[in-house]
């Protein structure tokens, strides 16, 4: 099957638990020499809040996470151009999308704090005013980083600064509003994610909430195919607009963080038999209460487990959106899905437990599109010119029947997670019993066909023994079981980390464009390197073994092997990211290359123009998109 059955892994029907176990025990054994090494971060994180705060003696700042991460800091002296800098290095760490990528602080010791993304490690730059020390103050294994920036005494000692000065959302409720005030000068800007008010003031001001913040979100996106062939849709336009409220309340002196996000989406397409699409959803609702020891959240979220980046087959607890295939971001592609999670923080070991109440499915075309999982087979037969007006009526009649799983007790999903952490490293091992969220092709309704995977194949030398019935596309979703492991670790700048997963089975397509179902194994592993000069380099290896290979499948060998990463390299104070991703499948020679330029000039506002390149043969399964090479531009807004 294409690769959307590969990066979501298709589910599967319960197996014999020996040959189960016996199976586990090769894969693992054969990543077992990882783990005499010391591997970081519990699991992807999310910047949720920064708060700055001046005082006479100091400017604290205050990095608020979901989750306690290993981090590295660095400082950068003064040149002839740049102002000294400090910047830390949060591994497995995202920011939350409503964060702004720079805020101006323009106090006596702070000039900007800015962030940048590479691959999953979160810089955050401080741009210094002058030579400062810069300490951290906080406890590790915290989900909070707590910053001083202060001037050293003549006898080289950082002037120690009052608490409710260094931690401003952790003044306990009985802590005295004056005294806490007299520690305090308020600056005079006031940012909802750049928060620069005492938490108690906060909570006279607004209620029973300690504060509620709005944000929204604008994207637009255009495509342009560079090729462009009758069968294809040329053109492809979406417009995303998200809008949200954040709630954070104090509930037995422990902080409630809730959410509310509602998401406007729209796509078209330039094919005639494609559908345009307009959704109006609830994109996420959910309520987190955080303790020091645990905590719980409750609603429509994103959970991101495994280490690797844009191929992560431990990554299953969300679907995805697989509208544009792999042209946009694992985390762009990624929906929040309804579930109950619960998680309990020990001194070494960890423990994640999470439910879903009933099943959802990934986003995807089956006909009309580039990215369809027919590709662009219905419309090569409608625009054909030598087909009768018979075939080309049965061809744009062509439906699909999918069946899926009702919303009942039996049909629900859970997953565990045991983590445990070493000085330099973190380890986790994880199992989930679901539902595939792609679905599984039980029959097609053209017979007596045989398909070599080739978009380019002529209709004519398809359809020339072919039967046609009256069925529609039979789609089913099935059960999934995946084991895995995953682990993380630095030596000095380079990050080293992966993935191994067992999946019990995985639908492919076939050669008679129904799927197959297949037990398979799959390693990710890499490294990542980031310079004081913000160059960013990222390289990982694939390699995917399907078990009782039939040749009959398309796309994929029995060994599947593929080098992929990214390039990056920020410039002009983080104001511009030159980037290239790329895939390339060593075993047939296929590849995906997307080179881009992202500008971040203008506050709040992200333009990237890029191209997506694929070649190869048509057989293979990058190699299949080779008519879908594009040039398009993208348009991010939050306000």
């Amino acid at each position: 099957m294409d690769v959307r059955y590969l990066t979501r892994q298709r589910l599967s029907e319960t197996t014999g638990s020996t040959f189960f176990v016996g199976r586990l025990l090769q894969l693992f054994a054969a990543v077992a020499l990882f783990f005499v090494i010391d591997v970081a971060p519990l699991h992807a994180a999310q910047l949720k809040t920064i708060h700055y705060d001046s005082s006479a003696h100091a400017t604290v700042v205050t990095l608020e996470l979901d989750a306690p991460v290993h981090f590295v800091r660095h400082d950068l002296p003064a040149t002839d151009h740049l102002s000294p800098r400090c910047y830390l290095d949060l591994q497995s760490t995202q920011p939350d999308k409503m964060l702004p990528w720079q805020r101006h602080v323009g106090d006596e010791r702070l000039e900007n704090i800015r962030l940048g993304v590479h691959g999953k490690t979160l810089r955050i730059v401080f741009d210094l005013q002058q030579p400062l020390s810069c300490q951290v103050l906080s406890t590790p294994n915290s989900p909070m980083i707590v910053l001083q920036f202060s001037h050293q005494s003549s006898d080289g000692l950082v002037p120690e600064v009052p608490d409710a000065s260094v931690v401003l959302d952790a003044l306990p409720a009985s802590t005295d509003k004056e005294s806490a005030a007299s520690v305090v000068q308020q600056p005079s800007v006031s940012d909802p994610f750049f928060s620069v008010e005492p938490i108690e003031d906060v909570a006279a001001s607004q209620g029973p909430f300690l504060a509620v913040s709005t944000w929204g979100e604008l994207q637009g996106y255009t495509a342009y195919d560079v090729d462009s062939q009758g069968a294809e849709d040329d053109d492809f336009y979406r417009f995303q607009a998200r809008f949200g409220a954040d709630l954070e309340k104090a509930f037995s002196q422990q902080p409630l963080h809730g959410r509310v996000t509602v998401e406007v989406d729209r796509l078209y397409y330039d094919a005639e038999a494609a559908d345009e699409d307009t959704d109006v959803t609830l994109y996420e609702a959910y309520l987190s209460l955080n303790r020091p020891q645990w905590d719980l959240s409750v609603g429509k979220q994103r959970v991101r487990w495994g280490k690797s980046d844009q191929l992560s087959p431990l990554d299953c607890i969300n679907p995805e959106d697989l509208r544009q295939f792999v042209t946009i971001d694992l985390e762009d592609r990624k929906e929040p899905s309804w579930l109950v999670r619960l998680r309990t923080y020990g001194k070494v070991v960890s423990f994640e437990a999470i439910v879903s109440p009933w099943f959802e499915e990934s986003e995807i075309d089956y006909f009309d599109s580039n990215w369809a999982l027919y590709r662009n087979l219905r419309q090569s037969i409608l625009t054909h010119p030598a087909l009768s007006s018979a075939a080309r009526a049965y061809a744009g009649d062509l439906r699909v029947h999918e069946e899926k799983p009702s919303d009942s007790l039996e049909n629900m999903s859970g997953a565990f997670r045991m983590s445990w952490q070493t000085d330099q490293a973190d380890y986790a091992l994880s199992y989930r019993y679901g539902w595939e969220t792609l679905p599984t092709i039980v029959s097609f309704p053209v017979k007596n066909i045989r398909y070599d995977g080739d978009p380019e194949t002529d209709p004519i030398t398809l359809l020339g023994s072919a039967v046609l019935t009256d069925e529609a596309v039979e789609a089913r979703f099935r059960r999934q079981k995946v084991v895995g492991a995953e682990w993380e670790t630095t030596f000095d700048l380079i990050g080293f980390r992966g993935e191994v997963a067992y999946i019990d089975k995985v639908a492919f397509l076939t050669s008679e464009l129904i799927s197959s179902r297949h037990e398979v194994g799959q390693l990710v592993t890499g490294i990542d390197y980031t310079s004081e000069t913000e160059w960013y380099f990222n390289v990982q290896t694939s390699w995917l073994h399907i078990f009782h290979y039939d040749k009959e499948l398309l796309y994929f060998d029995e060994d599947t092997v593929a080098l992929l990463g990214e390039l990056r390299k920020s410039l002009w104070r983080g104001n511009l990211d030159i980037a290239t991703r790329f895939n390339y499948t060593l075993s047939d020679g296929s590849s995906y290359v997307q080179p881009n330029l992202t500008l971040k000039y203008f506050p709040n506002t992200e333009c990237e123009l890029g191209v997506n390149i694929f070649s190869g043969d048509g057989e293979t399964w990058l190699g299949s998109y080779d008519q879908a090479d594009q040039v398009y531009a993208k348009l991010n807004i939050v306000f």
